[in-house]
């Protein structure tokens, strides 16, 4: 292993820890009362060790949100050619309630918005990547943007909303009632793109 690799594996390992620090003080507390100290003390790492990885708390998180948005990303790709049968709404919302505790503390936090924009923007990519192949239109239309743009909208808004509700539904019931909701949008999309 190169000294180069063995920094790199060193920096991932101390920021999951900072991460995972972050988390666990985050089932106890609101994340405002939340301090740098806490942070450190529950990672076992120096405080100058946490800023020599982030400026301040808000990119510990943010870092994780990133992570997690690429693990569900990573996760949805065998999924995305099956949009319109419902398989990668179902998809979506076991993701959803596999971080059901995580996201619902953010939700009802202060750092709201930065969980709210992930999951937007996570909700707005795999659309995208999902119609951008066979059988639909080429996504150089930008009235495509348009109906990607209110797809995850809706399906951001209604995951938002089951979160809220404590899940009141199965993620398969959810996969189910936001293709009913959304599939007749995509088939008058495709059926106007052959006209």
């Amino acid at each position: 292993m190169s000294m180069k690799d063995s920094q790199d594996l060193r920096v991932r390992r101390t920021r999951k820890w900072l991460q995972e620090a972050l988390l666990s003080l985050m089932l106890e507390k609101p994340f405002t009362r939340i301090s740098i100290a806490e942070i450190t003390n529950q990672a076992q790492v120096s405080r100058p060790t946490f800023y020599l990885h982030y400026r301040n708390k808000e990119e510990v998180l943010e870092d994780y949100l990133d992570s997690m948005y690429k693990n569900f990303m990573i996760d949805m790709q065998p999924y995305l050619d099956s949009i319109i049968q419902g398989k990668m709404a179902i998809k979506f919302f076991e993701q959803i309630a596999d971080q059901a505790v995580f996201l619902r503390s953010l939700i009802d936090s202060e750092v709201s918005y930065l969980v709210m924009q992930k999951l937007h923007r996570y909700c707005y990519d795999v659309i995208k990547q999902s119609l951008d192949q066979p059988p639909f239109p080429s996504m150089e239309d930008k009235t495509w943007d348009f109906v990607i743009a209110s797809i995850a909208g809706s399906v951001y808004a209604i995951s938002i909303r089951w979160l809220q509700m404590d899940m009141p539904k199965t993620p398969k019931e959810m996969g189910e009632l936001t293709m009913l909701l959304i599939r007749p949008g995509i088939r008058e999309m495709l059926t106007q793109g052959r006209e």
